[in-house]
């Protein structure tokens, strides 16, 4: 038989079972309450203290100990005491268990020894053996408060700053205008600040720059060196298109990486660069166009004076000396004057023939380039006594008119300055070609040429074959240095096209 087990032997009962864990509950609560970083302080429903943490002992300045059943009102600043009595009222009548303090307006404590200091709080409320208990949370943010203020002063430096600066700028984060100066709203097209806060930056910049832009996004928001200056198109609000240069650059904000971008106008310069290349294409093609006019009339002029005028003075150079035939010997003075009459015809048809050449020689349309160059060789070292190496392949080669025109009219340029200037007794010609282009080189030993005569504005002839050559899509070099000779090279795209009205 087993005895009859009496209370407090053996084993509990739900009673003291339920006793045993509310204490150890009630323990551990306590355990929290006084390890907690954040002041807890409780109070009952007269807004007496009737818990105090350590953490509340050090926010205020004081022991528990003396302020355990005291007034809570000592910790408030006077001027807020009565509207926190109705608030502990009103909260209690409510029956929500707990609400975030300060909602509506700033929340202040006062240390025991009178100093005030901003808080953030949270309240919540109990009732336990029919009174109310009500807890409130209470942090410090006097630190807090104090970088708020600084930054915010610094903030107002910045916004002044930039606010001077003419450049427009913007501060994205998050991929949205988080910053702007009023130049960027001005160049934005907006009628305020607010208006473009929050918007993508991608909304203003032209669809044909948005894979570069997000490129660009991708590699600051890494956190990366500043982007290059890049010139792109934006589209303001009120659809207008306008081009900038935009730098941009990683701009470390808070915890995230925000991007600073500074946009610079350049709508009128572009317009005036553009404005600059339409006028300078325009005299180009004017200037194609006169060349084309001034070689057309100068191979007319030169078939006239060929076909008419050298005719009319070979015919009359025929009747001449008929008339030479015809007289007797002892018209002595008679077959004078016809001698001369003759000499005369024939020096002018030798002048003509000379004129008709160097306006265009007909040679150039009828025999093509290269017997033409080597026609103008010779005749150059024949008239000057300077000795010239030509070297042209044996291969077949055609050139277009355009093209022959311009090959010939450098050579003969490269060939009168050097007769003219270079003083020198060499000069070697070489004409080489490819199926891409044609290359000419004149290359003489005389006394050179400094930069400021390669490159001078008043090097007409220069000037010149560096026009005939930019017309061709091609380019003149001219290698010079003084007492080292003289190179010029002409080098043309084979399958060239003169540009003309309309290109």
């Amino acid at each position: 038989m087993t005895a009859d087990r009496q209370p407090g032997q053996g084993t509990k009962t739900s009673d003291e079972r339920m006793v045993g864990a509310m204490r150890e509950s009630a323990a551990r609560l306590n355990g929290i309450i006084q390890s907690a970083m954040d002041a807890i302080i409780t109070v009952d429903e007269r807004q007496d203290i009737v818990i105090f943490n350590p953490a509340a002992e050090e926010m205020f300045g004081c022991a528990a100990a003396d302020v355990l059943g005291t007034p809570l009102e000592q910790f408030i600043p006077p001027r807020f005491r009565e509207a926190h009595a109705s608030y502990i009222d009103r909260f209690g009548a409510t029956g929500v268990t707990r609400r975030r303090m300060g909602a509506q307006s700033e929340i202040a404590g006062l240390r025991a020894n009178g100093e005030e200091f901003p808080l953030e709080a949270s309240i919540s409320q109990l009732s336990t053996g029919g009174k109310k208990l009500f807890s409130v949370i209470l942090r410090d943010i006097t630190r807090r408060k104090r970088d708020e203020l600084a930054l915010r002063e610094s903030a107002e430096r910045y916004q002044r700053l930039v606010e001077l600066v003419p450049d427009a700028i913007w501060i994205e984060r998050d991929e949205r205008i988080a910053f702007v100066n009023r130049a960027c709203v001005q160049l934005l097209g907006a009628g305020s600040v607010v208006q473009l806060l929050g918007l993508s930056p991608m909304q203003f910049i032209q669809a044909d720059f948005h894979v570069m832009a997000a490129e660009r996004r991708r590699s600051l928001g890494k956190g990366l060196e500043a982007a290059p200056r890049v010139e792109k198109k934006i589209v303001r609000l009120d659809g207008e298109v306008r081009d900038v240069e935009i730098a941009e650059a990683p701009f470390p904000d808070e915890e995230t990486t925000a991007i600073l971008a500074v946009l610079r106008d350049i709508t009128e310069r572009k317009r005036s660069e553009n404005a600059m290349v339409e006028s300078r294409e325009q005299l180009s093609r004017l200037s194609a166009s006169l060349q084309t006019v001034r070689e057309e009339e100068k191979a007319r002029i030169a078939r006239e004076l060929h076909d008419e005028l050298g005719q009319s003075l070979t015919g009359l150079k025929m009747d001449v000396a008929d008339i030479l035939a015809q007289l007797k010997p002892e018209q002595t003075q008679a077959i004078a004057r016809a001698g001369a009459m003759k000499s005369l015809i024939e020096t002018t048809v030798a002048s003509v023939r000379r004129i008709a050449t160097e306006l265009r020689p007909l040679m150039l349309d009828d025999l093509g380039l290269v017997p033409t160059i080597e026609w103008l060789v010779h005749d150059f070292s024949q008239r000057t006594g300077i000795h010239v190496d030509l070297q042209i392949p044996e291969s077949d080669f055609h050139a277009a008119s355009d093209l022959a025109t311009a090959i010939f009219r450098v050579l003969q340029e490269s060939l009168t300055n050097v007769a003219r200037h270079a003083g020198a007794n060499r000069v070697d010609v070489t004409l080489s070609w490819t199926d891409a282009d044609i290359q000419l080189r004149v290359r003489d030993n005389g006394k050179g040429m400094g930069a400021e005569t390669v490159g001078g504005a008043r090097t007409l002839g220069l000037l010149g074959m560096r026009e005939r050559a930019r017309m061709l899509g091609g380019e003149l070099v001219v290698d010079s240095l003084p007492g080292a000779g003289t190179s010029i090279t002409l080098i043309v795209p084979r399958q060239s096209k003169p540009m003309t009205e309309g290109q």
